[in-house]
């Protein structure tokens, strides 16, 4: 057995069927986690599902979809319920799914926009950690991973709600860091660049504007959905079992090592979001 050894253990992923979410799905049942997935759409769920049984399960079921639109309250319940009777306990939370639907200078975001991106990534995963707090207690404690972004360490000229909204789940993780250490629940939060997605298809698909991309980024390139899946396991197994309330920036040194961004600066996330808002 390893550090990074997690037989035995059952995670629970949030926006799990494509992007980081899948990346994060597959390398915990790689290294031996049983999981329940989710997302709002039923069929992807159990494509995904199936794809990762197929492949980790060896010949059992490792993998529960179901479905769940981090929007609704509703859905997390269901979700919950779910997860506590899927393999009869939960040691592992990874809040991944997120809302990010404004692009655009600050003062025109509408103020229902504005709910909507501090409920859902703010409000609705507090919800989610605190659902599933006494489960990962009865197993003896585990660990908490909040999905946040670079965003929120970094100004972004046309995306001031999402960053300020990101910048509360790096200090919702620290703060639930606090409260859940005496039931030995670790809570974390990994912070993600530019990573290669659907979603960001329009910043690496062409040449020219990868380039000028990655000439921001100290190392180069933009991140793959297995460098944030990586931190995840980390931060998960045995081998970051003394690490809580942290924020680890997993970005290629884009956020800390970079010059000063400034309202003039290609807004490279920004345009990430929008690429998403037109699909």
């Amino acid at each position: 057995m390893t550090a990074f050894d997690l037989t035995g253990k059952v995670a629970v992923v949030t926006g799990a069927t494509k992007g980081i979410g899948l990346g994060v799905a597959r390398e915990l049942a790689r290294h031996g986690a049983r999981l329940v997935i989710s997302s709002r759409k039923a069929d992807e769920c159990e494509r995904t599902a199936g794809e990762l049984n197929a492949e980790f399960g060896d010949g059992g079921v490792i993998a529960r979809g179901v479905v769940c639109d981090m929007d609704r309250l509703e859905d997390i319940e269901r979700l919950v319920e779910v997860a506590r009777r899927a393999f009869d306990g939960v040691d592992t939370l990874v809040c991944n799914a997120a809302a990010m639907s404004f692009v655009g200078p600050a003062a025109n975001t509408p103020p229902q926009v504005f709910e909507r991106l501090f409920s859902t990534n703010i409000h609705h995963n507090f919800r989610l950690c605190e659902a599933l707090r006494p489960e990962i207690a009865r197993r003896g404690g585990g660990s908490i991973v909040l999905i946040g972004s670079m965003a929120g360490h970094t100004p972004s000229p046309t995306m001031l709600a999402y960053s300020v909204a990101k910048a509360g789940v790096a200090h919702m993780a620290l703060s639930l860091a606090d409260e859940m250490a005496s039931e030995n629940i670790r809570v974390n939060c990994i912070a993600p660049g530019l990573v290669r997605t659907n979603a960001s298809q329009p910043l690496w698909r062409n040449e020219q504007t990868l380039k000028a991309t990655t000439d921001t980024i100290p190392l180069r390139r933009i991140g793959e959905p297995e460098d944030i899946a990586g931190a995840v396991v980390f931060l998960v197994s045995r081998a970051g079992s003394y690490v809580t309330g942290q924020t680890i920036l997993v970005d290629g040194g884009w956020a800390r090592l970079s010059p000063p961004k400034s309202s003039a600066a290609p807004d490279f996330l920004g345009a990430a979001a929008d690429a998403l808002n037109k699909r």
